[in-house]
């Protein structure tokens, strides 16, 4: 009884682990992830690119960045107004429905210059596929050993650069 109790407790922790183990998937260990610089083309196009595209394309992006800023600003704004008004025990809806007018218009304004930034991205590099994610700055990327000089990474993508 003692051997057949041991035996199926073995063979159930030997599932568990090594489900486990499998979860991860390929690619998830120290230095895998994506080696491109994401929303900037992907694959090797932002790899394939001079020094002076890079640096071009990376200006440009903080340009972008500092002109939007105040839209951006406002827009966070007023999605929290509206978060505050909607937990209220009596939210106004005329004042929700100006708030989401307002909030379209910002993304409106938004989408306006995210259009000239990509078409100004294209001048300097026609070749580069410009997918989601490119132009609002929307965090880190290259992620896990990726590219040391993305323009998305405010540190140059470098780890460990405290």
């Amino acid at each position: 009884m003692k051997k057949s109790i041991i035996i199926i407790s073995s063979v159930i922790f030997l599932a568990l682990f090594t489900g486990s183990v499998f979860a991860f998937g390929p690619g998830m260990g120290m230095g895998g992830g994506y080696s491109s610089c994401r929303g900037f083309g992907g694959g090797a196009a932002w790899d394939d690119l001079s020094k002076e595209q890079r640096d071009e394309l990376a200006a440009l992006r903080q340009k972008f960045i500092d002109e939007t800023y105040a839209l951006r600003t406002s827009m966070f704004q007023k999605h929290q107004e509206m978060n505050l008004l909607m937990e209220t025990s009596a939210p106004d809806r005329a004042k929700l429905s100006k708030l989401s007018g307002e909030i379209q218009d910002i993304e409106k304004q938004l989408n306006e210059k995210q259009i000239d930034f990509m078409l100004a991205a294209k001048k300097i590099s026609p070749e580069l596929a410009l997918g989601a994610g490119f132009g609002r700055g929307q965090g880190r990327s290259g992620k896990r050993g990726g590219n040391w000089d993305c323009p998305r990474n405010p540190d140059g993508g470098r780890p460990y650069n405290n």
